[in-house]
């Protein structure tokens, strides 16, 4: 872990080669992640360069760019001069990503227009207001809600066999788009007596992509069921790696 002491040296080494000079000042904050560091001009001033430790840190109008020091590896990343609690939220969001996804799978889905927090709430409403009865007697639970608000109007490539980008099955998330009807999610139901929501679709097949109230994702192939996994990064990483996506069966179901 890297203490207070040594992200100050840090911030120092960082400071002086972006012109701060020899023996450059800088403000440090801590946040669970690590410190937020960003240099205190010279003529700041005695009470200015007391206030520097401040966790407001310095105006957030500050032409000064801020640097993050992570807590675990000592990592510098340089960040705009965003107010420093900001920037230590972005910070934070960012590394919860980097957890959730492999670079690989992040990669696609952010050229796919999918960024840490986006929140489509308003275009689900909406969904559900303008196919309501497309979507009758289907209930969205709040799994499947939580995974169309993130992910929801996107469509992501898939990698081929070979691993060659885009030479797979694409995937899009829309319980209803392009006509698609949503039966094969009520035989589904009927067969299995288990409640799910449409999530979007696949091109092999085509094929329905559902989800029940647990986070389990199923692919509803013309040639059988097919089971993607349980949670959607987990889902979204097969969708978009190309499987394995076994038979369902009461043993992986």
């Amino acid at each position: 872990m890297i203490g207070r002491e040594e992200a100050r040296t840090l911030a120092q080494g960082w400071a002086a080669a972006h012109g701060g000079g020899p023996d450059p000042q800088v403000g440090l904050h801590e946040f669970d992640q690590g410190y937020v560091a960003w240099l205190v001009p010279a003529d700041a001033g005695a009470d200015s360069a007391a206030g520097a430790e401040h966790p407001a840190g310095p105006p957030g109008s500050s032409g000064s760019p801020r640097i993050v020091i992570d807590g675990e590896t000592g990592e510098v990343s340089e960040w705009p001069p965003l107010p420093v609690t900001v920037v230590a939220q972005r910070y934070a969001t960012e590394r919860a990503a980097d957890r959730r996804f492999p670079p690989d799978v992040r990669h696609v889905l952010e050229a796919a227009g999918w960024f840490p927090g986006r929140d489509v709430t308003a275009m689900v409403d909406n969904w559900s207001t303008r196919w309501a009865d497309e979507l009758s007697g289907l209930v969205m639970s709040a799994a499947a809600r939580t995974a169309l608000v993130e992910f929801g109007g996107l469509t992501f490539p898939q990698f081929g066999a070979d691993g060659t980008a885009d030479a797979g099955f694409p995937t899009f998330v829309h319980p209803v788009r392009s006509g698609l009807v949503t039966e094969e999610a009520r035989v589904f139901i009927d067969e299995y007596d288990h409640q799910v929501f449409p999530f979007g679709g696949n091109s092999d097949g085509p094929s329905e992509l559902v989800v029940d109230a647990e986070g389990r994702f199923v692919m509803l192939h013309w040639a059988g069921y097919r089971f993607v996994d349980a949670g959607v990064d987990e889902a979204l990483i097969r969708l978009i790696r190309g499987g394995p996506f076994p038979p369902l069966r009461p043993g992986n179901w």
